[in-house]
């Protein structure tokens, strides 16, 4: 951390009441509300003329403020650094009204942009599709900010519950963004109130004014983006929850017996659903280089550089002693990890600019926000979600064994690739799952139906995540990341054309 030194206020101003010489001895004092501040000088006659310059202080534009800036750590400067270690320096600076206005302006602009970029060339129906699921997500966003809820219809993870796979992920993300992204929600809000057709603007209230000052705006329009796309998409033919094994009726079991039962579900469903169109797109591939083949290293970085948010929620939680070491451990072990990532890219020609000014796919946004959510609100699923992060276990890393047969003419990529890969193995991270259930003791049934319902919406979220890579890197001729509104992002971070 840096340290805070006087030198780094814009418009430093002395913040005292009073500024008194004593007529008994050469001490000049600050008084600053019920506390006073007395510092010794030679003599009374240098007392008086130190006061008077100190007076002076009380204007940022004073010449010894920049006397004590280039004074270093002695005389003036050690004087500063006393005044400011005693708060008695205010920052004169104040352009409160200007900053919030333009950060409101940007958001407006965000959402306007958002709007206009879904909108395009979608069909007649689907946009009455659209304005009429915008409008009942608005309700639910509505609903989200007065009440601390999951969904106003039951858990939106439930295929019963929501059908429509994409509602269900933006009404989940309702949950993720009231606890985490608090202006997002309000911002959501507003464009979804204009998507249906009704005026909206963001309110000017206490806690609008707060979250502007603290939440970061990009992930604001990451997250706006990733609302807006799901709309869009909600409303196409794809839309449907994929069709998954029953979820069965069991007795309360041993964690370690749920876990099992819970891969072979799992396995199960992942079969019934097929290959991804990744997978079908790489095979084509036949080995060859494309910009499909870079798609997850980019994306992966993006994933890796939050992926200790999935697990943070577990640590401040009072859990059994096994699992609360086991959730330290596993940060400890992905702490850093988006270095492995970033230098791939790397070796893939994407520069560090490209990669920071790139926007993730959205539902690789989604990918870390419900897992964080889960783990925010849910430690059982939490615990069996790792298995989704980190591959079942038993199942070897099959995407990782493609991509660098694909990757095989770029000896620089392919030495690089596997590093993440191998450290993961090398940590045991697909055993994770089974060894938290392995110290659960009970898991009713009620809490088992919670568990499945919710592993399966997330094993369905990573199956379209991987097809999403599939739709936007599959076309390209030359490789490009995904900027701002879904625009395309050369390597060395220019927008194309």
């Amino acid at each position: 951390m840096d340290l805070w030194t006087f030198h780094r206020y814009r418009e430093p101003k002395l913040c005292v009441d009073a500024i008194q010489v004593s007529p008994d001895a050469p001490a000049i004092t600050l008084v600053q509300g019920d506390t006073h501040y007395t510092l010794a000088v030679d003599d009374p006659a240098a007392a008086a003329r130190i006061a008077k310059e100190l007076a002076t202080l009380r204007d940022s534009g004073a010449p010894l403020w920049d006397l004590m800036r280039e004074a270093g750590a002695d005389g003036w400067g050690a004087l500063g650094a006393f005044l400011d270690s005693r708060a008695l320096i205010g920052e004169g600076h104040d352009e409160t009204r200007q900053a919030l206005a333009r950060r409101i302006a940007a958001i407006e602009t965000c959402i306007a942009g958002t709007i206009a970029a879904i909108r395009e060339n979608l069909p007649s129906g689907r946009l009455e599709r659209l304005a009429a699921h915008a409008a009942l997500l608005r309700a639910e966003a509505n609903a989200t900010l007065s009440a601390d809820a999951l969904g106003t219809t039951g858990d939106p993870f439930d295929a019963d519950v929501q059908p429509n796979f994409f509602l269900a992920l933006i009404v989940a993300e309702f949950a993720y963004f009231r606890r985490s992204a608090p202006l997002t929600l309000v911002a959501a809000g507003v464009m979804l109130a204009r998507i249906a057709g009704d005026d909206a603007t963001l309110p000017e209230t206490d806690a609008v004014i707060e979250a502007l000052s603290l939440y970061d705006p990009r992930d604001l329009e990451s997250h706006l983006w990733l609302v807006a796309r799901g709309l869009m998409d909600s409303t196409g033919d794809a839309a449907r929850r994929f069709s998954t094994p029953p979820v069965p009726d069991l007795p309360m079991l041993p964690g370690l017996e749920f876990m099992r039962r819970l891969e072979v579900l799992t396995r199960s469903a992942l079969a019934a659903w097929g290959e991804n169109a990744y997978v079908t797109l790489l095979d084509a591939l036949g080995d060859r280089w494309s910009p499909l083949v870079a798609g997850p290293f980019i994306e992966q970085y993006h994933v890796t550089c939050r992926f200790v948010e999935i697990v943070a929620p577990s640590l401040s939680r009072r859990l059994i002693a096994p699992l609360r070491a086991m959730m330290f451990r596993y940060y400890g072990e992905e702490v850093g990890h988006e270095a492995f990532e970033s230098a791939t890219c790397q070796a893939l020609g994407i520069t560090q600019a490209a990669l920071d000014k790139a926007m993730p796919l959205p539902l690789h946004v989604a990918y870390v926000d419900l897992l964080t959510l889960v783990a925010q609100l849910d430690p059982l699923t939490a615990c069996a979600s790792i298995m989704v992060a980190e591959g079942v276990f038993g199942e070897p890393p099959d995407m990782s064994i493609r991509l660098a047969a694909a990757a095989r003419t770029n000896p620089a990529f392919s030495d690089l690739a596997g590093d993440h890969e191998a450290l993961n193995e090398d940590l045991n991270h697909n055993s994770i799952s089974r060894d938290a259930f392995e110290h659960i003791a009970a898991v009713p049934p009620a809490a088992q139906a919670r568990v499945i319902r919710r592993i399966l919406f997330l094993l369905e979220l990573n199956h379209r995540a991987w097809s999403s890579i599939a739709d936007f890197y599959g076309p390209q001729t030359s490789l490009h990341l995904q900027g701002s509104l879904g625009s395309m992002l050369s390597p060395e971070g220019r927008r194309a054309c």
